[in-house]
C-alpha cells in the first residue's frame, strides 16, 4: 500500500492558498459564503453580521485580485477560488475529525487506508469512536454482530476470523442477503470451514496481505465500522469507529472497493 505520508504533497496547494485566505476572518467568513451561493452585499449582511463598509471593502479586494465577480447584483467565485475555498474547507474538517479519531490513528497501522480514500477523509465528519471499557470488553464486538444481523448487504475486509461473526453471516446468508468478502489468504481454511461457502451470495476475494494492509472494515447498507491494528500488530479490539451517516458507509463502501483494487494490481 502507499504511505499515508505521501498525501502531504497533494496538500501543499492548499497550504499556499491558506497563507492568503485566512489573514482575514472577515475575507474568509465572506468567501466560504460565496462558496455555498452568489449573494449580493445586503445578503452577505444579513448572513454574516458584517457591516456594510467591511463587505464593500473586501468584496472589493476580492475583484481586483480576480477572486470574485459581479453578476447583476449577486457576487460569485471565480472557479478558481472556488477550488481554494473548498480545499480550504475540506482540510478544516479533516483537521477536526483527526483531532476527534486521534486516539484510533496514533500508534495504530493507519497505512492500509488506500490513497484514495485517505484524500477523502473530511467525509467522515459524522463519525463516532466507540471504546470498549471494563464493563463492555466486548462492546465493539457486540456492535458489529448485531449491524450484520440488521443488514441487507455486507462489504467486509476481513483480516481475522470469530466464531461469532462467522455465525452473524451464516444467519443472514440464510435469510437470502448479500455479502462480499476481502481476506487473507492465511485465514482462507478457516473461512472455508466456517462459513457456507457454497451460498450464491457469499463471495469472498483472497489476498496475500502485506503487512501494512490490515485493518476491518464492515460496511453494510446501514452502518459502517472500521477498525485498525496497533503498531506491535495486534489489533485493537477496544476502538472502532462507527456511523449511520449515508456519507460515510458511501466512503466505506467506496473505501471496500479501493482496497480490492489495489490489492488486485499487487498480485498481478
Amino acid at each position: 500500500m502507499k504511505k499515508i505520508s505521501n498525501t502531504i504533497e497533494n496538500y501543499e496547494p492548499i497550504s499556499r492558498d491558506i497563507k492568503f485566505l485566512p489573514k482575514s476572518l472577515i475575507r474568509l467568513t465572506i468567501l466560504k459564503k460565496l462558496y455555498e451561493s452568489p449573494m449580493n452585499m445586503k445578503e452577505i449582511n444579513q448572513k454574516t453580521n458584517i457591516n456594510y463598509s467591511a463587505i464593500s471593502n473586501t468584496i472589493h479586494m476580492l475583484e481586483l485580485s480576480g477572486h470574485v465577480y459581479r453578476n447583476k447584483n449577486n457576487y460569485m467565485l471565480s472557479n478558481s477560488m472556488r477550488i481554494y475555498v473548498g480545499n480550504i474547507l475540506k482540510l478544516a474538517e479533516l483537521t477536526i475529525l483527526l483531532d476527534e479519531i486521534s486516539e484510533i490513528t496514533q500508534n495504530h497501522i493507519v497505512n492500509s487506508l488506500p490513497l484514495e480514500s485517505v484524500y477523502e477523509l473530511y467525509k467522515l465528519n459524522s463519525i463516532d469512536l466507540v471504546e470498549s471499557d471494563g464493563l463492555s470488553v466486548y462492546k465493539t464486538y457486540d456492535i458489529i454482530e448485531k449491524a450484520i444481523m440488521k443488514s441487507n448487504h455486507v462489504n467486509a475486509i476481513l483480516p481475522f476470523s470469530y466464531g461469532e461473526i462467522n455465525d452473524s453471516f451464516n444467519k443472514i446468508l440464510k435469510k437470502d442477503k448479500k455479502i462480499h468478502i476481502i481476506s487473507p489468504l492465511e485465514i482462507k481454511d478457516i473461512l472455508f470451514r466456517s462459513l457456507n461457502i457454497s451460498d450464491d451470495n457469499l463471495e469472498i476475494n483472497f489476498f496475500d496481505f502485506k503487512e501494512d494492509d490490515y485493518l476491518l472494515l464492515i460496511s453494510t447498507d446501514k452502518k459502517m465500522m472500521l477498525g485498525f491494528f496497533k503498531d506491535d500488530g495486534a489489533y485493537d479490539q477496544n476502538r472502532l469507529l462507527t456511523s449511520t451517516d449515508d456519507n460515510c458507509i458511501k466512503w466505506a463502501n467506496e473505501l471496500f472497493e479501493n482496497f480490492k483494487k489495489e490489492n488486485i494490481k499487487m498480485s498481478i
